[in-house]
């Protein structure tokens, strides 16, 4: 299985956003984490369809903190 986990900061440039799918085409994770999205919920869940995995989870940055996400594929 492979993971991968990339502190991108800030998943709103659209060169970050090219850079991670390319990322995750060739490598093909079941798994990707991304620290400091430093984005919205919604734009960062909208992500999964464009890195090709099935499911998402995010927690918000609080203050000037960037947020979390979490994606990953089915396992089975």
């Amino acid at each position: 299985m492979t993971i991968l986990v990339w502190n991108c900061r800030g998943l709103g440039r659209p060169q970050t956003v090219q850079d991670l799918v390319r990322l995750v085409q060739v490598h093909r994770p079941k798994i990707v984490f991304s620290s400091e999205t430093c984005q919205r919920k919604e734009v960062v869940e909208g992500l999964r369809w464009r890195l090709d995995l099935k499911n998402v989870i995010t927690v918000a940055g609080d203050g000037k903190g960037g947020s979390l996400a979490l994606f990953w594929d089915d396992f089975f």
